[in-house]
């Protein structure tokens, strides 16, 4: 089978979705094409593309909400206007060229983990221009601003406790197909935790809690960093993992306030995530549509912290629902009752328990064999 899959570059969720859909149609001895559909125009178009929603979200998170809100108000009103969105309308040039890619290149089935990329297809469809069946990735526990306009053949959403949400939506596919958000299989692979400190170069005497950003580096982690301290305090033989992302700037700026802090490790864009799963006593991080996902596949005791505002509040709030996770919404005063709530053994066994119950590992598998048997 000959395959193309599609994602843009704003955060790491989707591309990282998209490279667990590429890995096992790989592993099934097919052969894939993966890019970013702006990269046609140029390489700097798709990086800008990128940029301008991670600085957005860096600089200004509660616009984004704003933006969010407005995106969510303008679906609303299309049940009743069906007019087009911009998000639809500005893609009129990326579909031409994608177009064009397309009438020398002949693909079985062409996966897209990005609502922008859904958008383009959705372009040449109305055009009425021949495409192979398109399946569309869903990468957060809720229907997002404008996902119901794009058409495509199939619609994977991350849980089948939110079909009827996508349903109500009146997204626009043949069929929804609940197999959920892929993961790479190194978060589900077993490794025990000493194995795991090992590989990465850790102490293996030592107990680590893991703090994350998402790939771009959100959310204001000085003050978890400040309110774990007092954690460590009285817990001597734990340490701090920090992944900042790509935001070199957070970087150097924890470097230096973090100078003289010897129970932290700083780490920058990472390709061993799975690996800092395994290793750690614990996850702190935003609810990122894919790093959640990813935890509760790692099967870890989870905190969520500093979720964006829009589509990540909808994530804590399934995952909270569903037993997954514990969510800190008051840094200062919740989040160490919070982790000493998931480092609880009872606790944690009900936490582990739920996430195993409600999220599929094998996304990525399920989808490729769905694909094969069409």
């Amino acid at each position: 089978m000959e395959a193309l899959v599609l994602s843009c570059s704003t955060g790491g969720g989707h591309n990282a979705a998209a490279k667990a859909i590429v890995e096992q149609l790989k592993e099934h001895h097919h052969h894939v094409v993966f890019f970013d559909p702006y990269s046609l125009k140029s390489k700097h178009l798709a990086h800008q593309v990128g940029e301008t929603y991670i600085k957005t979200v860096q600089m200004a998170p509660r616009l984004f909400g704003l933006i969010y809100k407005i995106g969510k108000a303008y679906s609303n009103m299309q049940h009743i206007l069906p007019i087009d969105s911009p998000v639809y309308l500005v893609q009129k040039k990326s579909a031409q060229r994608l177009k064009a890619y397309l009438d020398e290149h002949h693909f079985d089935a062409i996966i897209t983990t990005h609502l922008f990329c859904g958008e383009i297809l959705s372009q040449l469809k109305r055009q009425n221009y021949q495409l192979p069946p398109i399946y569309f990735i869903a990468t957060d526990y809720t229907c997002i601003p404008f996902e119901e306009e794009i058409e495509v053949d199939s619609f994977v959403i991350p849980s089948k406790d939110l079909e009827a949400e996508f349903k109500k939506a009146k997204v626009k596919a043949k069929e929804i197909l609940p197999f959920g958000i892929p993961t790479k299989k190194g978060f589900h692979e077993p490794i025990a935790k000493n194995e795991a400190k090992r590989k990465l170069g850790l102490d293996e005497n030592k107990k680590y809690i893991l703090i994350a950003g998402g790939s771009i580096g959100v959310g204001d982690i000085n003050e978890t960093i400040d309110t774990l301290q007092t954690f460590l305090l009285s817990h001597r033989d734990h340490e701090l993992i920090i992944l900042v992302g790509n935001n070199l700037h957070l970087y150097e700026h924890l470097q230096l306030k973090y100078e003289g802090f010897k129970k932290k490790h700083l780490i920058k864009m990472t390709d061993q995530m799975p690996d800092y799963m395994k290793a750690s006593e614990l996850f702190i991080s935003k609810p990122g549509g894919l790093s959640s996902t990813e935890a509760a596949v790692s099967n870890i005791p989870f905190v969520i912290v500093n979720p964006i505002p829009g589509c990540e509040d909808k994530n804590a709030q399934f995952f909270t629902s569903h037993k997954m996770a514990y969510w800190a919404k008051d840094i200062k005063n919740e989040l160490l009752p919070c982790v000493v709530k998931a480092l609880d053994r009872e606790n944690q066994e009900c936490m582990l328990f739920h996430q195993q119950k409600t999220i599929n590992p094998y996304a990525a598998r399920d989808l490729v064999d769905y694909i094969e048997k069409k």
